[in-house]
């Protein structure tokens, strides 16, 4: 047996597609900084982000004369960096920053953390103080002088590295980029000394060499898999983003379907199976209903999923056994709970020789997935702290239109889109939960609104103020964004869990902004709205070409996905 046909339009683009370099730095470029460019070119970057400083001004030189390579300036290198990850997470490409030495480069660390934590693809280049001044380690008090910058890199970023010599430049570029793909995947940083940028290159070795290498599967685990799931009466899937890194989402909705099994997935994991799926369970794992699922469940096949504490309420569910696991790194598929299968390789083949060795059967999988279904919401439309936040998250699933992004924050609202909002493809939601950094998703839209996606923000005040230069940014760019500013006069999460822990409040309310007149200062349209015309005011702002703000008032409890508020927070941790 095989797979169904990909459906056409539902698989993002390959990562590392071979591109040709089409125009800007050619074959034989002169300069190091030309050199650097030229290899972008050749791997399909598309759009950069950065912010120009004294020592990177060659290769902003370079990106100007360059033909298809968009570059945008941002108000900030965190936003940046967040930007590349916000369209690599759109796009299943490499997503590109560009900073200058010192503070430029260290202003990114918390969205280079994040992007680390989250294993998206980014690739940050900066620049560092010329090769001699780098020979003592003393340092001579230059300007943006850091000559331990590596080092903090090394800290927040998979892999980080130097380029030494100026026919070196586009091979370093080519690794670093590769770097961020293969394995456990996640932010690359380049520096290159400034000396290098304007330096002759003897020979360009500029590249087309695809940047991800699949991993396939041993054939042995691959047996014994389907030999203990085949014997299993009622098992459940449960998906990560891995399944969505491989352009996996035909083969396991292809596999679940022959194991007639409830699929359930984490943050990173919507839109593996599409959420109309009868399979697709498309509640959080968190949801008293779901978790039962799950628990009375006898196999779980997990894929591409590193089992965090926040997905799992700090590894209190208790996973059935026997468990497979698929994962890339082997380790990230055991070290929270054991397997009793594992299957090292990328998701797409791994999925696609494990249905192969399958033989479908009957197990009752979608009467599973409605029962929980069915207690699940109407729990959530009845009990008064969730009817109005859940009802926000459903009215904004049903006005988005085809093949919008949403972003969410680390913010009231932020938790309960990405506990309920539901994706019928990959690629359609980010959320910070990997370094959980507050201030991400505005910043990070500006990548996938450069991507051409219509993308749609949901953020608290506070959250907000982290990054509102960067309006001035979509407005220039006339990025497609909406951003649903939710006002509750400070750090709403924080104050629920003081509360609830101190019986007091302290450092947690703010005061904000008339957000409309912050955003007709920099040339973006904004209005105020009640929660009750939500829909109304999507419509005016998804007719706007470019950015626009909305802002609505609202104080909600957070959900149960939240870990103050976790169901299960005082059971012990399972056994792994």
């Amino acid at each position: 047996m095989t797979p169904p046909a990909r459906r056409p339009g539902k698989t993002p683009p390959k990562d590392g597609a071979k591109r040709g370099a089409k125009g800007g730095a050619k074959s034989g470029a002169r300069s190091g900084a030309q050199a650097l460019v030229a290899q972008l070119e050749a791997i399909g970057v598309e759009v950069v982000f950065g912010v120009p400083g004294v020592h990177n001004l060659p290769i902003f030189e370079a990106l100007r004369t360059s033909e298809t390579i968009r570059t945008i300036v941002t108000r900030h290198e965190q936003a940046a960096a967040y930007a590349a990850d916000g369209y690599a997470r759109a796009t299943g490409r490499l997503g590109v920053c560009i900073t200058t030495t010192g503070p430029g480069a260290a202003n990114t660390a918390a969205a280079m953390g994040e992007a680390r934590m989250a294993r998206s693809p980014v690739l940050h280049i900066s620049t560092q103080l010329d090769t001699r001044s780098l020979e003592g380690r003393s340092g001579r008090f230059q300007l943006h002088e850091s000559p331990d910058q590596l080092d903090l890199m090394r800290a927040v970023c998979r892999w980080a590295g130097r380029i030494q010599r100026e026919d070196a430049v586009a091979q370093m570029v080519l690794r670093a980029a590769r770097e961020a793909f293969n394995g456990r995947r996640g932010p690359a940083f380049l520096e290159i000394p400034l000396d290098l940028l304007p330096a002759e290159v003897g020979i360009d070795r500029v590249t087309t060499r695809s940047l991800f290498d699949s991993l396939p599967p041993n054939p042995n685990p691959i047996v014994r898999a389907a030999e203990k799931l085949q014997r299993t009466k009622k098992p459940v899937i449960w998906v990560g983003g891995g399944a969505i890194s491989s352009g996996a989402a035909d083969e396991l909705t292809a596999v679940a379907e022959m194991l007639d099994a409830p699929v359930v997935t984490t943050y990173s994991g919507k839109g593996a199976i599409p959420a109309s799926h009868p399979l697709a369970v498309g509640l959080p794992p968190h949801q008293p209903e779901v978790t039962a699922l799950i628990e009375s469940s006898d196999a779980m096949l997990i894929v591409g999923s590193d089992l965090d504490a926040m997905n799992t309420q700090g590894w209190r569910i208790g996973f059935p056994r026997p468990r497979i696991g698929i994962n890339i790194v082997g380790e990230d598929a055991r070290r929270n709970y054991a397997c009793d299968v594992l299957i090292e390789s990328d998701a797409r083949p791994a999925l696609a020789a494990l249905y192969e060795e399958l033989s479908p059967a009957s197990r009752k999988g979608s009467k599973r997935v409605a029962d929980a279904r069915k207690g699940a919401l109407a729990k959530l439309k009845r009990l008064k702290e969730s009817k109005e936040p859940f009802g926000f998250v459903q009215r904004l699933s049903d006005a988005l239109p085809a093949g919008a992004f949403v972003v969410a924050d680390m913010a009231v609202a932020g938790y309960w889109t990405a506990a309920y909002l539901t994706a019928e493809e990959p690629r359609r939601f980010a959320y910070p939960l990997g370094w959980g950094t507050l201030g991400f998703a505005f910043p990070a839209a500006l990548g996938s609104a450069a991507a051409g996606r219509r993308s749609v923000v949901v953020c608290g005040d506070g959250g907000f103020l982290f990054s509102p230069g960067e309006l001035a940014t979509a407005a220039q760019e006339a990025l497609p964004i909406t951003v649903i500013v939710f006002d509750d006069g400070g750090y709403g999460m924080l104050r629920y869990d003081q509360k609830a822990r101190f019986n007091a409040t302290f450092a947690v309310d703010l005061a904000s902004p008339d957000f409309v007149k912050m955003a007709a200062a920099f040339g973006v349209k904004a209005k105020k709205a009640p929660l009750a015309d939500l829909e109304k005011a999507l419509a005016w702002s998804l007719k706007i070409k470019g950015p626009s703000v909305i802002q609505i008032d609202a104080a909600w409890a957070p959900p149960i996905t939240t870990s103050p508020r976790w169901p299960l927070k005082d059971r012990p941790e399972a056994r792994p």
